[in-house]
């Protein structure tokens, strides 16, 4: 019980759901119940109505036959007549056929306000002070009116019913039907409260399952934070070391340890940008700018291995964030340093393919092998004896950030195209 009590207490969202639901059934159910009041009342007064007239019609046919049958006008002294009494038998046949939901009581038939013909009537008096077209309910008992004129001779038609019955029957139907459009109602309730704790479940397993990948990708950083840090370490250690026993060359010395923290410093950054959300500050910009940045950064990896590098562009301006653009191409342009051999060549081209802005980065080094494509772009994964794994991650990442799309093309003659593809906003 306590646990149902604290389901309710932190599902506030679904207890106003609830009570909303229950608010709105209690609406419709009201509604419903008028409506078939209304439903009701007009569905027996048209039947009501067109039945009188049915037997004003049957009145004005036998007044005529009477008429015509003794040449002589209508008298009050016609009721006395056998052939009367057979017609209003055939009269309360007919209205016990219609009638047969709702109770058939009496009828009397007024002639100048005196009874004329009646069935079942024992009132002594007559029931109306002025003969008129209404309806008169009381409770569960119905009185109906209709004044008749034929020539300059007046009738008037009355008729009582018991519509209990008429009633009772439509009554259960309306329960009937409220009971059902209740039960679908519980039923969408209860299906939309089963479906938000398969939700919820669904986002519990999805959390641990994050929770899990992250840990174990915390697992594979650290790992690889540790090798690698172990042998720039090892590295610094054995030149300082070197370095103390040969006072020789210290230029040599100054180099590789300047390579050896600058490494540090690029791992660091690396991480640092890998848990950084992209903010990106988006707009137009030259590209002549950004190809001398990319000449100095290709400038500064020629003392790690020669290669040949080209700019070329046939846009004059790249919309997007310049810093975030800027370092997706050095990732890939360090990406393309590795995979290249002797006689490397690295390729940068600024294109615009219709609305697309197009960056394709080529490198003649070794194709991306198809089982290879699926995981390249993942952190921490790497085919290189060194290195962490997050410069493709980060290049993806910048790309989606533009609400763009990156592609890898292997080039039949030898050698890869990363092509990076995004739109303006």
């Amino acid at each position: 019980m306590l646990k149902e009590l604290n389901f309710w207490k932190h599902k506030k969202p679904l207890k106003t759901l609830t009570i909303i639901f229950l608010i709105i059934i209690s609406f419709i159910n009201l509604f419903q119940l008028l409506y078939f009041k209304y439903y009701l009342d007009r569905t027996i007064n048209t039947k009501v109505n067109n039945t009188l007239n049915l037997i004003e019609t049957k009145l004005f046919d036998y007044v005529k036959f009477l008429e015509n049958y003794y040449k002589i006008p209508f008298l009050p002294e016609f009721a006395e007549l056998p052939e009367s009494k057979g017609w209003l038998l055939d009269l309360v046949d007919f209205l016990e056929d219609i009638f047969k939901r709702e109770k058939f009581l009496s009828l009397a038939l007024f002639y100048q306000r005196e009874l004329f013909l009646s069935w079942n009537y024992d009132e002594d008096s007559s029931p109306f002070s002025k003969c008129e077209n209404r309806l008169i309910r009381e409770g569960t008992l119905l009185k109906a009116l209709k004044l008749s004129k034929v020539e300059s001779r007046e009738y008037c038609i009355y008729l009582t019913l018991d519509i209990s019955t008429y009633y009772h029957s439509f009554i259960q139907y309306a329960l009937m039907v409220m009971f059902l459009f209740t039960l679908v109602l519980v039923i969408v309730l209860y299906l939309y409260y089963y479906a938000t704790k398969s939700e919820e479940r669904q986002r519990e397993f999805e959390r641990r399952l994050q929770a899990e990948r992250e840990l174990a990708l915390l697992g594979r950083m650290a790992g690889t934070l540790a090798h690698e840090l172990r042998n720039s370490l090892n590295n610094l250690f054995l030149i300082l070391q070197t370095s103390g026993q040969e006072m020789i060359n210290l230029k040599v010395y100054e180099t590789q340890l300047h390579q050896e923290i600058k490494r540090i410093l690029d791992w660091t950054q690396d991480i640092l940008l890998f848990h950084k959300n992209i903010n990106l500050q988006p707009f137009y910009f030259e590209v002549d700018t950004l190809a001398s940045d990319l000449k100095l950064i290709s400038a500064s990896l020629q003392t790690k291995k020669p290669f040949i590098f080209e700019v070329n562009s046939e846009v004059d301006k790249l919309w997007g964030d310049p810093f975030w653009i800027k370092k997706a191409l050095e990732n890939l342009i360090k990406n393309a340093l590795d995979a290249i051999h002797k006689e490397g060549i690295i390729k940068v081209t600024f294109k615009k393919l219709k609305d697309n802005f197009v960056l394709e980065v080529f490198d003649n080094g070794q194709p991306i092998e198809p089982e290879i494509k699926e995981k390249i772009f993942d952190p921490f994964f790497t085919t290189k004896k060194e290195g962490f794994g997050l410069g493709l991650y980060l290049v993806k990442k910048i790309i989606e950030a533009h609400n763009g799309k990156i592609e890898i093309e292997n080039i039949a003659e030898g050698g890869k195209i990363f092509r990076l593809l995004w739109k303006p906003l």
